[in-house]
């Protein structure tokens, strides 16, 4: 009987005119470009590439691991080392973490197997000259 009950129900249905089938109103077709992901050109490791350290490294994929995956923890922790040099707080809170420390030791290790003389002025100078703000001179 329920069956008998819902097929009169819905029997009795207004059927929509063909008519009013094209009055709805269509909504125009756009499309918005793809956006790809892109790296900033002011990057540290982009700048990283042009001086003479990445020259000493770049076939060496330990130390590039070891500068990547730096790279990717300063970022993780909110410093992009290519706006300028972190804060002092920074710098505390940063000392505080045992992960940052194990990081910054792998690529001094790395470095150093490497022949790069962390202790060298000239390559201070480099690396310093990498973290300077845009701007700066």
């Amino acid at each position: 009987m329920n069956t008998i009950r819902h097929f009169a129900l819905t029997a009795r249905r207004p059927v929509r005119p063909l008519s009013l089938v094209g009055l709805r109103r269509q909504r125009p077709f756009s499309f918005t470009p793809r956006v790809q992901a892109t790296e900033q050109n002011n990057t540290f490791l982009n700048n990283l590439k042009h001086t003479s350290i990445f020259q000493k490294i770049a076939d060496k994929p330990e130390a590039l691991m070891a500068l990547r995956d730096f790279a990717a923890l300063m970022k993780e922790k909110g410093i992009d080392a290519g706006s300028g040099p972190p804060s002092t707080m920074q710098m505390f809170r940063l000392a505080a973490n045992s992960d940052f420390r194990n990081a910054a030791q792998r690529v001094v290790d790395e470095l150093k197997n490497a022949g790069v003389d962390l202790t060298s002025q000239d390559v201070m100078q480099e690396l310093m000259s990498l973290s300077k703000k845009p701007g700066d001179s």
